[in-house]
């Protein structure tokens, strides 16, 4: 079971500025269906954190048939489009966490992960808003405890305020995880992955280029 004291809180919206109602009762009965309760010692685990739509969820499924994705993600319409493609996809091997990813870091008792993705994680751009940011240097040590040996986190971002926090808490980090694509010409992320979530192709329109980083635990 999830505990309620844990003092790290997420900010940000659980529904879209759309006034399409939804069904909440429908919304949690199939949440329930894929829901996170608790690791499994005879599986492996892929962590999707802020899934947004769900895309980067039902690429990394695809890619990884034999590991399981858990999803989290608080916001609602996002969810609801998730859950929509593991049915259409007929995929199996997705579960949802619809809250706080420090629930999921504080019951894993052991390194369950083989990956962990993070990609357009809010960037809070504001100045007073920084401590809000979810990736910092505390953040990524309290991944590295439950990473598996020479696992990878994957983050991507198209905010240059959030790319030069990340550059910070990497450094700080430097004991803990091997920066791979630090030298290389380019870190956008079609470098890497054939994949366009909503949030890719809304930075591409404002002719932003999407900046990724991937760092290996030591």
């Amino acid at each position: 079971m999830f505990s309620n004291n844990y003092t790290n809180r997420l900010f940000g919206r659980t529904r879209g500025r759309s006034k399409k109602k939804i069904n909440l009762k429908n919304y949690y009965d199939t949440v329930a269906k894929y829901k996170f309760k608790n690791f499994n010692d005879k599986s492996e685990y892929i962590l999707d954190i802020g899934t947004g739509y769900g895309e980067t969820s039902i690429f990394l499924a695809k890619q990884f048939e034999d590991k399981v994705v858990i999803s989290c993600e608080k916001y609602i319409d996002g969810n609801i489009s998730l859950l929509k493609n593991i049915q259409k996809y007929n995929i199996n091997n997705i579960i949802l966490h619809n809250g706080n990813v420090y629930n999921v870091i504080e019951i894993a008792n052991k390194k369950h992960f083989n990956l962990v993705w993070i990609f357009f994680p809010d960037p809070w751009p504001k100045n007073r808003h920084a401590k809000r940011r979810l990736i910092t240097s505390d953040f990524l040590i309290k991944l590295h405890r439950i990473l598996k040996e020479n696992s990878e986190i994957h983050i991507a971002t198209d905010s240059t305020v959030y790319v030069r926090f990340i550059l910070n808490s990497i450094f700080n980090c430097k004991d803990y995880f091997l920066w791979l694509n630090q030298s290389e010409m380019n870190l956008y992320i079609k470098d890497y992955f054939n994949i366009e979530t909503k949030y890719y192709k809304k930075a591409i329109n404002s002719q932003r280029k999407p900046s990724l980083f991937i760092l290996r635990k030591l």
